[in-house]
C-alpha cells in the first residue's frame, strides 16, 4: 500500500481544503493533491496525517478571522437580543463578543472542510457544534481576540481546543487538542474602538472633547460678531437662528470626525461649504441680492466680520471696566448733607468727662461712743454727723486712668468735726449724751476727660484739644469742654467737691459734653468729601466680559474689597489730630466710606440675587443652568486638533474614508428618495434655540430684576420709554393698530413722567426759597433739553433730568456749588423713590403690545421693500432701522446706584441628531492589493447569525444608529446702550420643525 498522504475529498464527502478562497491558496502552507516524497523512517502514517491537518487549520483560523471581522464590522452587534444566541453575549461588550463567536463558526465551518489521507489513515480537524445559550458562551471562550499591530490595525486571534482526529476505517486512531494563535492584519477592532470613540465624543456634555464643545466654540464667534453688529446698528432681528445652530452642528461634527478619524466625509464638507455660503448670504439680507444688501448696510454702523464695527469688536476676554461711581453719590447724600454733617462734626466735638478723686487720712477720727449718763440707763439708739470745712489748698499728683487725660487737678486739706448723738432711757426718762472729735484729711480730685470710642474716627491725640486757638477754622476748638464739664459735674464748685470726697459724699457718673463748632465746620467738611467723593467715584475694576456674563464674577464685591484695601489711605488718618475739626474731618470720610462698603455691599447681594433669578429662568425656559452656561464660556476655547496622519497597519497604510446618510444633518426633512438609509421621511436634525432674554419684556428682564418688588404687571419708566422711541422711529403708514397703540402708551408714558417731575418740584421747593409755582416752573423749564415724552422718561430714567434740574435751579436761587451738589444729591434720592412707584411703571401689557406691533409692522415694511428694490424705498427703510433696532432686549447690568454697566443675553441651544447610516471603511493592503477593506456601519438594522447551523439565522442582535443630543449656552455682553442685545422678533424660543425627535 502506498505511504503517500492524500488532501482529497474522501468517501465522507469532504472538499479539498485547497479550493476554499484565495486567502488558503496564498497561505504559507503549500499542498499539493498527494505527497509522495517517501518519509523518514521515524514518522508514522498517523502523524504524517496529524501534521497536514493540523497546519492547515492554521491558515483555516486565519481565513476565519478575516472574514468575521469583515462580516462583525458590516453589521455590528450594539445591544444583544433577548434569543438564546443574544443572551451569551454581554451587555457592555456585545461588538467583541459577536466577533468571538462569529470567528468561533466561521473557523468551524473551515475546519469541517479539512481532511488529510496517509496510508489508509484519514486525519480531520474539528469544534464541537453548538446550539444553546451555555455553549455559545463556552464558543465565545474559546476565541481570545486582541488588538495587535503598532497602530492596532490588526488583530490577534486565538481559537483553542482544536480537536485534531486520525481515523483508520471507523476506529478512531488518536485524538489531540491544540490552539492556534494568528495576527491577522484586519483592522476590525481599530475601527470599532474609533466608532465607538466618535459616538462616545458626539454625545459628550460640555466638560469632555466632542460635539458640545466644537459646537460652543463654532457658536461663540457667530453671536458675538452678529451681536456686536445688531449692537451697532445692523438690521439683525435674530442673533442666534437655528440656521445658525445647523452650521455650528455639522461644523462640529465634521471636526469631531477629523480629530477621531484623521479625516471627515468629504461629501459633508462640501455641503457645509455650500451651507456656509447660502447662510451667509441670508444673514445679509433675507431674499435679496448682494446689491440690495450694500444698499442697506450702507445707511447702518454694522460692517462685516472682517472689518471693525464702530462700536469695537467684542469677545468673551475683553476686560470690562466697572466703577463705584454713582455709589458714591448715594453714599455722599446719605453722609455729606448738612444734618448728617452735623451729627458727625458734633460726635467729634464731643468727649467723656468724669472726676477722680483719692482720700488720704492725717490726723483725728471718729470719736467714741459716750458713757451713759448714770446707772441703770439703757442704750436707744445712736446718731452720727460730720461737718467740713476746707483748710488749705495743698499739692496733689492723683492718678490719672488709662486713656484719660486730666482737664484739671486741685488737692484741699479739709478738717471734719465727727459728732456722736445718743439716745438713753430709764423708766419714763429719756436723756442724750454726745461726743466730738475732729479728723483732718487730704483729698485730691482731677477732672478728666476722654474721645469717646464709639466715634467714627480713629483714636489719636489731639495737639491743640484745650487751646482755643488750635483750629483751622476758629472757634474754640475742645477749650470750652473744662468749663462744661466743670459746671455738670462739679457744680461749679471745686472746695464743695472737696468736701463732698473728704465727707465721702461724692457721687457723680461720667457725662457726654460737646464743644462749641465753628460755624463753618459743615461746608469745610463737605467740601472735603465732596473732594474724596470724587477719588471714590474713580475707583473702578476690571473683569472679562465673560465671566460677568455668566455672574462668575461679581463686580459689586470685587469693587469693595478694592475700596477696603484702600481704605486707610482714603480715611487718611493723622498720627495725631491737630484740632477737634481735624477729627470731625476724619470721621466724616469713615462715615461716608462706611455708606459706600454699605452699598457696595447691598449691590453685590443684589447681585445674586439677580444670579438666582438668571439661574431659574434658564432652569425653567430651556432647562440649563448657570454652571453649564460657564462650561460652555470654558468650552469656547476648544482648539482644532490637527488632523492625524495615516497610520501604518501589517499590511501598509491604513487609509480611512468616512461616509454618512444624510452626509449634511439638516433642519430640513429628508426622504428615502434622497437617501437610502432613510426610513420614510426623516428629520435628520432637530434643533431648539432659547433666547433667555427678548423683547417683549413679558416674564424676562423685568421679572429677574425687579422680582422682589411685586409689580409684576408694570414695567419701568426706562423700557416702556425706550418702546415709545422705537414706536415714534416706525412709520405708522396704514397701520392704524401701531398708531393707537403708540399713542396710548405716549398717554401711559407721560402720565409716569408727570408723576416723577412733580416730585421733583416739590423736591425743589423744601430745599430752596422758591415757591411751588417757580419750582414747577424751573422743573418743566429744565426737561425742555428733551424735546419727546419718549426721551423725557429716558432722561428721568437715567437721572441726566436730575442733573439738569439742579443747574437750572441753582442759576435761578443763586445757590453756591456747595448747595447746588446738595441738591443735586436730594434730587436723586426723590427720583429713585418716584421711579419705582406704580404711578411711574407704565402698563407692562401696553407695552408688550406696542412692541409686538412695531415688530409685525417692521417686518410687513421690510418684506415690502425687499420685494421692490427701488433705491429711494430701499435707502429709506435702511435709514429708520425698521423701528425695531431701537427695543431693547437683554438683561441690563445695572445694580441701585451702580451706573448699567453692561447688558447681557444668552441663548440656550439643544439639539438632536441621526445618522441614517454612517459607515467607516479602512483599507488595510498594500496599494497594489486593491479590496483588502473592512466597512464599518451603523445603522438600524437586526443582526442576524446562522449559530446552529440549520441554514436559518437567529437574532444576535440589534445594530444602532449614531445619534446624539447636544446642549451648551452662549452668553454675550455688550456696553450700555438702550438697544442692548436679542433676538427682537418676538419668538424667544426657536424649534426646528423635527423637534424634539430627530430621525
Amino acid at each position: 500500500m502506498s505511504r503517500a498522504v492524500s488532501l482529497a475529498a474522501d468517501r465522507r464527502g469532504r472538499v479539498p481544503f485547497a479550493v476554499l478562497g484565495v486567502l488558503l491558496l496564498v497561505s504559507s502552507l503549500a499542498l499539493a493533491p498527494t505527497l509522495s516524497t517517501e518519509p523518514a523512517p521515524s514518522e508514522t502514517d498517523v502523524e504524517r496525517s496529524l501534521s497536514v491537518v493540523s497546519s492547515a487549520s492554521t491558515t483555516a483560523v486565519r481565513d476565519g478571522v478575516a472574514t468575521a471581522g469583515r462580516r462583525a464590522a458590516a453589521a455590528p452587534v450594539v445591544e444583544p437580543a433577548d434569543t438564546p444566541v443574544g443572551r451569551a453575549l454581554r451587555d457592555d461588550h456585545a461588538f467583541r463578543d459577536s466577533l468571538r463567536l462569529r470567528v468561533y463558526l466561521q473557523v468551524r465551518a473551515n475546519l469541517k472542510r479539512l481532511s488529510a489521507h496517509s496510508a489508509g489513515v484519514d486525519a480531520t480537524a474539528s469544534l464541537p457544534a453548538v446550539d444553546s445559550t451555555a455553549e455559545y458562551e463556552r464558543a465565545i471562550y474559546r476565541v481570545a481576540v486582541k488588538r495587535a499591530g503598532d497602530n492596532d490595525t490588526a488583530v490577534r486571534v486565538t481559537v483553542k481546543n482544536i480537536t485534531l482526529t486520525a481515523r483508520r476505517g471507523d476506529e478512531v486512531v488518536t485524538r489531540r487538542t491544540v490552539d492556534r494563535t494568528v495576527v491577522v492584519p484586519t483592522p476590525v477592532l481599530h475601527v470599532h474602538g474609533q466608532v465607538e470613540t466618535y459616538e462616545q465624543r458626539v454625545q459628550n456634555g460640555l466638560t469632555k472633547p466632542g460635539l458640545s464643545q466644537r459646537m460652543t466654540a463654532r457658536l461663540y464667534p457667530i453671536a458675538w460678531t452678529r451681536g456686536y453688529a445688531q449692537f451697532g446698528g445692523a438690521p439683525i432681528t435674530n442673533v442666534i437662528a437655528n440656521r445658525h445652530v445647523s452650521l455650528a452642528t455639522n461644523g462640529a461634527l465634521l471636526g469631531v470626525q477629523r480629530s477621531v478619524f484623521g479625516r471627515s466625509d468629504p461629501e459633508g464638507r462640501q455641503a457645509l461649504t455650500e451651507a456656509t455660503a447660502a447662510v451667509g448670504l441670508n444673514d445679509i439680507v433675507a431674499g435679496t441680492d448682494s446689491q440690495l444688501a450694500s444698499d442697506i448696510l450702507s445707511q447702518t454702523s454694522y460692517r462685516p466680520a472682517s472689518q471693525n464695527i464702530s462700536t469695537g469688536a467684542g469677545h468673551p476676554d475683553e476686560s470690562l471696566r466697572v466703577g463705584v461711581n454713582g455709589t458714591a453719590d448715594a453714599a455722599y447724600r446719605e453722609v455729606g448733607v448738612p444734618d448728617a454733617l452735623n451729627a458727625t462734626a458734633r460726635d467729634a466735638y464731643t468727649v467723656r468727662a468724669d472726676v477722680v478723686t483719692e482720700r488720704e487720712h492725717l490726723s483725728g477720727g471718729r470719736p467714741d461712743r459716750p458713757d451713759p449718763p448714770g446707772d441703770n440707763w439703757s442704750f436707744v439708739a445712736e446718731t452720727e454727723s460730720a461737718d467740713a470745712s476746707v483748710v488749705d489748698a495743698v499739692d496733689t499728683e492723683v492718678a490719672v486712668p488709662s486713656r484719660w487725660h486730666a482737664l484739671d487737678r486741685w488737692a484741699r486739706a479739709v478738717e471734719m468735726t465727727h459728732t456722736r448723738r445718743v439716745t438713753w432711757k430709764r423708766g419714763n426718762d429719756v436723756r442724750y449724751t454726745r461726743a466730738e472729735r475732729s479728723e483732718r484729711v487730704r483729698v485730691s480730685l482731677a477732672l478728666v476727660g476722654r474721645h469717646r470710642n464709639d466715634s467714627l474716627a480713629p483714636v489719636r491725640g489731639i495737639e491743640t484739644a484745650h487751646e482755643a486757638a488750635g483750629s483751622p477754622l476758629g472757634g474754640e476748638n475742645l477749650a470750652d469742654v473744662e468749663r462744661k464739664a466743670a459746671d455738670k459735674l462739679l457744680g461749679g464748685s471745686r472746695d464743695r467737691a472737696a468736701k463732698d470726697v473728704a465727707l465721702e459724699e461724692f457721687e457723680q457718673d461720667a457725662v457726654s459734653v460737646t464743644g462749641e463748632r465753628p460755624e463753618s465746620i459743615h461746608t469745610w467738611i463737605a467740601r472735603d468729601l465732596r473732594r474724596l467723593r470724587e477719588r471714590v467715584r474713580d475707583i473702578a475694576v476690571s473683569a472679562d466680559r465673560g465671566a460677568v456674563g455668566t455672574f462668575q464674577s461679581n463686580p459689586s464685591r470685587q469693587l469693595r474689597r478694592t475700596l477696603r484695601n484702600r481704605r486707610s489711605q482714603l480715611v487718611d488718618a493723622p498720627e495725631t489730630y491737630d484740632s477737634a475739626a481735624e477729627r470731625a474731618r476724619v470721621a466724616a470720610r469713615v462715615a461716608f466710606l462706611d455708606a459706600v462698603d454699605r452699598r457696595l455691599g447691598g449691590h453685590a447681594g443684589n447681585h445674586s440675587t439677580v444670579e438666582s433669578g438668571l439661574e431659574d429662568r434658564l432652569g425653567s425656559i430651556s432647562g440649563g443652568s448657570l454652571a453649564e452656561l460657564r462650561r460652555g464660556l470654558t468650552a469656547r476655547e476648544t482648539r482644532v486638533s490637527r488632523t492625524r496622519p495615516t497610520p501604518d497597519g501589517p499590511a501598509g497604510p491604513v487609509r480611512t474614508r468616512v461616509q454618512a446618510q444624510p452626509q449634511y444633518l439638516t433642519l430640513a426633512s429628508v426622504s428615502e428618495s434622497e437617501f437610502p438609509a432613510v426610513d420614510g421621511t426623516e428629520h435628520p436634525l432637530a434643533a431648539r434655540n432659547v433666547n433667555v432674554f427678548s423683547v417683549p419684556y413679558g416674564n424676562a428682564a423685568t421679572e429677574v430684576l425687579n422680582g422682589a418688588t411685586g409689580s409684576r404687571n408694570r414695567v419701568g419708566l426706562a423700557a416702556a420709554a425706550r418702546t415709545l422711541a422705537a414706536a415714534r422711529d416706525t412709520e405708522v403708514g396704514s397701520n392704524t393698530s401701531l398708531d393707537e397703540r403708540r399713542q396710548q402708551l405716549r398717554t401711559e408714558v407721560a402720565r409716569a413722567n408727570g408723576v416723577v417731575t412733580g416730585a421733583l418740584a416739590e423736591r425743589v421747593r423744601t430745599e430752596t426759597d422758591a415757591g411751588q409755582a417757580e419750582s414747577e416752573q424751573i422743573v418743566d423749564d429744565a426737561m425742555g433739553r428733551w424735546g419727546t415724552t419718549a426721551a423725557r422718561g429716558m432722561a428721568l430714567a437715567n437721572d441726566s433730568a436730575t442733573q439738569r434740574i439742579a443747574e437750572v435751579a441753582g442759576t435761578r436761587q443763586g445757590l453756591s456749588t456747595l448747595e447746588q451738589d446738595w441738591l443735586r444729591i436730594r434730587l436723586l434720592r426723590t427720583a429713585t423713590t418716584a421711579l419705582s412707584t406704580a404711578g411711574a411703571r407704565p402698563p407692562r401689557g401696553l407695552v408688550n403690545r406696542t412692541a409686538n406691533t412695531v415688530r409685525e409692522t417692521a417686518r410687513s415694511r421690510a418684506q415690502g421693500a425687499l420685494a421692490d428694490s427701488a433705491q429711494e424705498k430701499v435707502q429709506r427703510v435702511a435709514k429708520r432701522k425698521l423701528g425695531t433696532q431701537a427695543l431693547p432686549a437683554g438683561l441690563p447690568l445695572a445694580p441701585r446706584y451702580l451706573p448699567w454697566y453692561a447688558t447681557v443675553n444668552v441663548w440656550w441651544v439643544t439639539v438632536e441628531g441621526t445618522y441614517a447610516r454612517f459607515s467607516v471603511t479602512e483599507s488595510h493592503g498594500a496599494p497594489d492589493t486593491p479590496g483588502a477593506t473592512v466597512r464599518y456601519v451603523r445603522e438600524r438594522s437586526a443582526v442576524r447569525l446562522d449559530a446552529d447551523g440549520d441554514g436559518s439565522g437567529e437574532r444576535l442582535g440589534r445594530n444602532r444608529r449614531i445619534s446624539f443630543r447636544a446642549d451648551t449656552g452662549v452668553v454675550v455682553v455688550v456696553p450700555p446702550k438702550p438697544r442692548g442685545v436679542g433676538d427682537k422678533d418676538g419668538n424667544s424660543v426657536e424649534t426646528s420643525a423635527g423637534w424634539p425627535d430627530a430621525g
